[in-house]
């Protein structure tokens, strides 16, 4: 007999089972099946051990049995083909079967777990609006926005109240608001008079938001476990601007390298003819940003996210967290507080409003 036939009878003896004759014999005369059978046993010994310092209970110790079958499984195909002692064999696979189950509880609670909510709000108008909210920083659980559509705009301010892991407890401020000759623009700071709607948010489920003014929207959200460096604008995908398209998203205003107002978390775009972004900084005035010339603007100019601008020989600049425009050149018109301030003059906001009165007259012909 040669020592791979009698392979599976050094297991067998393992085992505890009775082995051929010839297979006894080769095993008592053969120097490398008799480490094998050493290797096996004290293997067996080990499994033993250890199972011992895990186990809860007594395991009751049955004789050996060999149970014959008819029509073998799998399992039973593996079991009577086994190369290692059957009791390993077992050891080894509760082990596997322990840390297959661990591992799929690991990726189910993954799903419920993160610092940071980001929210899709989809309006009855089309637009969709995605924000990061985070679940541990008071100073990044709330974020607005405001869309000018057809006819009006749309304002929308989200934030955090509370969560019970995957189930978020949020506050909702939306409202409509058309279009009145005279009126004014719209400003991301008119968001907090609103009156606030609390909703029950659940991962991976929608929730139907009233907005005042319009139909619902509809509200999804998913767990991050970090805050996202930069959020595409209005739920648009693409970095690059649209053709007449001014955006600002978290605009930075820094005046001879110090900074001046910090909008964090505001987001605001322009895209009808005529509009630019008004950006409020407490205590010096408003910033009105146009793609046309501006009556008395000075010009800046566009990198990427960076506007450059020289104001009572100062340089002037904004950085945003996305691409400002398609264009390189941008009119920027200082407008100062004039007599009291309000008390709107204590919080950066930003808005879209119509440039018309604005505008730089053409000059006359001759």
């Amino acid at each position: 007999m040669k020592c791979e036939e009698a392979t599976e009878f050094v297991s067998a003896l393992c085992d505890g089972g009775m082995i051929p004759q010839a297979a006894a014999e080769h095993i008592g005369d053969c120097a490398a099946c008799r480490t094998r059978l050493k290797e096996y046993a004290e293997m067996g010994v080990e499994l033993r051990r250890v199972a011992s310092l895990q186990a809860v209970e007594e395991t009751e110790v049955k004789p050996w049995e060999q149970v014959p079958r008819i029509t073998p499984n799998w399992w039973g195909k593996g079991w009577e083909t086994m190369r290692i002692p059957r009791f390993a064999f077992a050891v080894l696979l509760a082990a596997t079967i322990v840390l297959g189950s661990s591992l799929v509880m690991v990726r189910a609670r993954a799903h419920t777990q993160g610092s940071v909510l980001m929210l899709t709000a989809k309006s009855a108008t089309g637009h969709t609006v995605r924000c990061a909210l985070s679940l541990k920083d008071e100073k990044a659980d709330s974020c607005g926005s405001v869309r000018v559509v057809n006819g009006g705009a749309e304002l929308f301010g989200f934030r955090i109240i509370s969560d019970q892991g995957d189930h978020i407890k949020i506050g909702v401020r939306a409202r409509f608001l058309p279009r009145n000759p005279g009126s004014g623009g719209f400003s991301s700071d008119q968001i907090d008079g609103f009156p606030e709607t609390t909703y029950w948010l659940q991962v991976g489920e929608k929730v139907e938001a009233k907005v005042e003014g319009s139909d619902p929207m509809i509200i999804t959200g998913e767990l991050l476990d970090h805050m996202p460096t930069s959020l595409s604008v209005g739920g648009d995908e693409q970095l690059d601007p649209n053709p007449g398209e001014v955006r600002f998203v978290a605009p930075v205003l820094v005046r001879s390298h110090e900074v001046v107002s910090d909008f964090d978390g505001m987001t605001v775009k322009s895209v009808e003819k005529d509009h630019g972004i008004v950006l409020h900084v407490p205590h010096d005035g408003r910033y009105l940003v146009s793609s046309s010339p501006l009556e008395g603007a000075v010009e800046g100019h566009i990198k990427d996210s960076r506007v450059t601008f020289e104001l009572n020989g100062q340089p002037y600049e904004f950085l945003t967290g996305a691409p400002v425009a398609q264009g390189d050149r941008i009119w920027i018109l200082h407008l100062p507080n004039e007599g009291n301030p309000g008390k709107n003059d204590e919080h950066e906001f930003v808005s879209s409003e119509s440039m018309t009165q604005y505008l730089a007259k053409p000059p006359a012909e001759n």
